[in-house]
């Protein structure tokens, strides 16, 4: 039988030196055989950029983009050419890393905390803070907001903040050069979607019965990736130049966030529209009617 080729693209982190891919687990799945096995040839290649990605969709030279939801929502918002086969990873919250010394909450106080400004939409930050360590936004602590998490994260490396809300890739890396996390405020901030599966509305109709096949694929790809730590964390040492003890943190911590279901939860969805486009006619409901393919959605 001949194999279907599809061509899957992902990108790094910026900032993170290469390290971070969205989603590696493609890479284990093709020397596993797996996508073989439901009758697909898969190339899993990285192109940095979420708009170099988005063209190679648009030429057809590529046919999905593994990208984090904030950019897809908003390309679809703008275009409305993409759609999404589904979700590699629905959330995972960003860690609270801090300089050294600070070992609780409320030493925060009269203190600079960075985040950036997307995600923290709509987070309570003051009722948080004030009820779990009584400080008190714009008296005795900052929050200054960043248009990117790397500035975030350059903000808390160069000492000019002595907090801040990261991803978890970020925060590792963060953790190497000797900056502590703070369990007590790592459940405040979310970036909704993280890995989202982007394709092109004329590929999804196209290559409806080869991306079908891709989605049973990944999903098991994702489970082998679970469940073969060792083959992992060899991959992320060799290919992406972890140490051994970056590659545990990511694997334990990062990638365990994936969701074999491969389906967008209805509730995140419902945060990220809100985050961008809170008067959209319609909201998340009706985005989710144009951009979602059936059976992708989980109510």
């Amino acid at each position: 039988m001949e194999l279907a080729k599809l061509n899957v693209m992902y990108g790094h982190l910026e900032g993170t030196e290469g390290k971070f891919a969205r989603d590696p687990s493609g890479y284990l799945s093709i020397d596993a055989g797996i996508y073989e096995k439901y009758g697909l040839d898969v190339s899993w290649r990285h192109v940095q950029g979420t708009e170099a990605r988005h063209q190679q969709l648009e030429s057809g030279a590529a046919h999905i983009s593994m990208v984090v939801g904030r950019a897809s929502l908003q390309h679809f918002l703008d275009t409305k050419k993409t759609r999404l086969l589904g979700c590699v990873m629905n959330s995972c919250t960003y860690y609270l890393i801090t300089a050294q010394g600070i070992r609780t909450i409320d030493e925060l106080k009269n203190k600079t905390i960075s985040c950036r400004e997307g995600p923290a939409r709509g987070v309570p930050f003051g009722r948080l803070l004030e009820e779990r360590a009584g400080l008190k936004l714009g008296k005795n602590l900052t929050l200054q907001f960043t248009e990117g998490d790397q500035d975030a994260f350059r903000l808390l490396l160069g000492g000019q903040v002595q907090a801040a809300w990261l991803p978890r890739p970020y925060a590792f890396i963060a953790e190497e050069k000797g900056f502590a996390r703070l369990n007590e405020g790592s459940d405040i901030v979310d970036d909704p979607l993280p890995i989202t599966m982007e394709t092109t509305a004329s590929l999804s109709r196209e290559r409806a019965g080869d991306f079908s096949r891709f989605v049973h694929a990944h999903r098991e790809g994702i489970r082998y990736l679970r469940n073969h730590r060792d083959q992992a964390m060899d991959l992320l040492q060799t290919r992406f130049g972890h140490s051994p003890e970056l590659a545990a943190k990511t694997f334990d911590e990062y990638l365990i966030c994936m969701d074999d279901r491969l389906t967008l939860d209805f509730k995140h969805l419902e945060k990220l529209v809100g985050q961008i486009a809170p008067s959209i006619p319609g909201g998340a409901q009706q985005i989710a009617s144009e951009w979602i393919m059936p059976g992708a959605l989980r109510i």
